[in-house]
């Protein structure tokens, strides 16, 4: 890549005006759900010099995010040659991610005494890229650089931070996960008050039934977000289309090419996901699981292995038993499975021909709500920092448990007509509280909070 091809990718170098046109700042004006990440941006402070890290699933908007920030800076009055952006899609490997990064600070940092900006997108396609941020931050040119790079590989991202100790300056890791129900409300313009679980359970019955009464106009809004899930492109292509038929085939392309680029073989993940509405929200081992796919992945240490490499991916969760009694997570006693969100789900479909119930997927979206960013940081969504799930040999679940400090709430979906004491007895018996999270049922019988997925999803703070 020569400077005519950088300048390509930088017209805001010639032009700053230039940003507005950029593809994806159009795209995102044009759009009827602009969702603004505001989180993010108050992570990455303009004037913090360090290197960050945004991890999350492929097509979450981490693209968008960057162009935004860009934006920004330039709105802000900052020259625009100290604003680089790449994007590793077009880059062959981290040697010519290295020559390229060399090349722009020999064009123009010395022509630019202060903060520089630097954007490298979709980082983890590049094998061992680690290395040459590495070697380019042990020679200095970072020291007083804005550093963000993107991925969509938890576990790339986890081997930079140990291959880059001490070389982050104010840098730190993020997510960018689909967005919960209550983002969604908030972007909309709906204001919901959102609680932690403690508090959700300290609450009395009436104030369940005020919050339902006074909430209720949300519930339409659930069974939109029902329908989409939390990836900006599929809200947009279903309030444009009412369909989300384009969504689909691009989540399925990105999955299945990706698979093939890392594990080599895009046909045992398909096969994988064709036989995934059957096991998820059910317990399974690893060992089970060589039946399941009747042998064509192939072995139990395979079958982790790809079970693994999808939840470093961002496109299921793994989730796995804890041990109440030692207070320990038991990675190997059975595990369950659920998709990341909804469009996810719509894929397995697609390639199956089997939907997932809507049971499944209420319990899928819980877990999405229940998940912290510090439980996913360091392992993706294979979740050995919890959430977890819990049975007994008598045969009592609990769908999630969720550790606060140092309390854990048991969380059981039922998602049904009608709510009987037997259906929340194993979690009064074992652990003498709980949160029910129903169809539309609300009560409160002792320690039991029990309120709709809808309301529920709505103010659930993670």
């Amino acid at each position: 890549m020569d400077v005519d091809e950088l300048y390509l990718l930088n017209p805001w170098w010639k032009e700053p005006s230039a940003i507005n046109f950029d593809r994806n700042i159009v795209k995102y004006n044009g759009s009827p759900f602009r969702y603004f990440p505001e989180k993010i941006f108050k992570e990455i402070p303009y004037d913090k010099p360090g290197i960050y890290t945004i991890r999350g699933p492929r097509q979450v908007g981490k693209t968008t995010f960057l162009k935004l920030y860009i934006k920004r800076l330039i709105e802000k009055g900052l020259t625009s040659t100290s604003i680089l952006y790449l994007t590793c899609d077009g880059i062959r490997d981290r040697f010519e991610l290295g020559e390229i990064l060399k090349l722009y600070f020999e064009t123009f940092g010395r022509k630019i005494p202060y903060k520089k900006y630097i954007f490298i997108d979709e980082i983890t396609i590049l094998k061992e890229w680690p290395l040459t941020i590495k070697y380019l931050a042990d020679a200095g040119l970072f020291d007083d650089a804005v550093v963000i790079l993107t991925g969509s590989s938890a576990y790339d991202l986890k081997q930079s931070s140990e291959k880059m100790p001490g070389r982050k300056g104010f840098g730190k890791d993020l997510l960018y996960m689909p967005i919960t129900f209550g983002e969604y409300l908030k972007n909309i313009g709906e204001e919901v008050e959102r609680m932690p679980l403690e508090e959700i359970l300290s609450l009395s019955e009436n104030d369940l039934k005020v919050l339902e009464f006074k909430k209720g106009g949300i519930k339409e809004h659930f069974l939109r977000y029902l329908n989409t899930g939390g990836f900006p492109q599929t809200i947009n292509e279903f309030l444009k289309e009412s369909s989300l038929r384009e969504s689909i085939g691009i989540y399925k392309d990105f999955v299945l090419i990706d698979a093939e680029k890392y594990l080599g073989s895009r046909t045992k993940v398909l096969e994988i996901l064709r036989k995934l509405p059957d096991i998820v929200g059910q317990r399974f081992s690893w060992n089970s699981l060589v039946e399941v796919f009747s042998g064509k992945v192939g072995s139990m240490e395979t079958i982790e292995k790809y079970m693994e490499y999808l939840a470093y991916s961002f496109i299921i969760f793994n989730l796995f038993f804890y041990d109440v009694s030692k207070r320990t997570i038991k990675t190997k006693k059975n595990k369950k499975v659920y998709p990341v969100d909804k469009i996810i789900a719509d894929v397995v479909t697609e390639i199956s021909g089997k939907t997932i119930g809507t049971p499944q997927i209420i319990e899928m979206l819980t877990l999405r709500h229940i998940v912290r960013d510090a439980d996913i940081t360091l392992y993706g969504l294979n979740l050995y920092q919890g959430p977890y799930f819990w049975y007994s040999e008598r045969g009592n679940e609990i769908d999630f448990l969720c550790e606060r400090d140092g309390n854990l709430i048991p969380i059981e979906v039922k998602y049904q007509s009608k709510i009987g004491k037997a259906d929340y007895l194993g979690m009064r018996k074992v652990f003498g509280r709980g949160i029910v999270v129903t169809k539309e049922t609300v009560f409160k019988d002792g320690n039991i909070v029990a309120l709709p997925a809808w309301l529920f999803l709505g103010i659930v703070e993670g």
